[in-house]
């Protein structure tokens, strides 16, 4: 008799604070760090006061945008998360290719 057990093997493992995989966490976490420190205390120089704000704010969120939606999103069609998917077609961009 066999027994079944119902396990998903297909999900990673969230090790960190149960909502974080060790991939995803060094992703969002030295990201949203840095985007911090950008922030708070980041000059643009020959930008007034108000626009620098402003411009520091959307870069840092732009950043924090990008690190989320490479943890986060799967490519469904490759069964790849975001981040996999960039290497791989970096791979592929940069290797050998021969015509015929």
């Amino acid at each position: 008799m066999e027994i079944v057990v119902p396990i998903d093997i297909t999900a990673e493992e969230k090790e960190i604070l149960a909502i974080f995989s060790k991939r995803q966490f060094m992703l969002v976490f030295p990201t949203g760090v840095l985007s911090l420190i950008f922030l708070l205390y980041g000059n643009i120089p020959f930008l007034p006061t108000v626009p620098d704000m402003i411009l520091r704010g959307l870069i840092s969120f732009l950043a924090l945008g990008i690190a989320l939606l490479l943890a986060y999103f799967k490519v469904d069609k490759y069964e790849q998360y975001a981040s996999e998917y960039v290497v791989t077609q970096l791979k592929f961009w940069r290797s050998q290719k021969t015509y015929y």
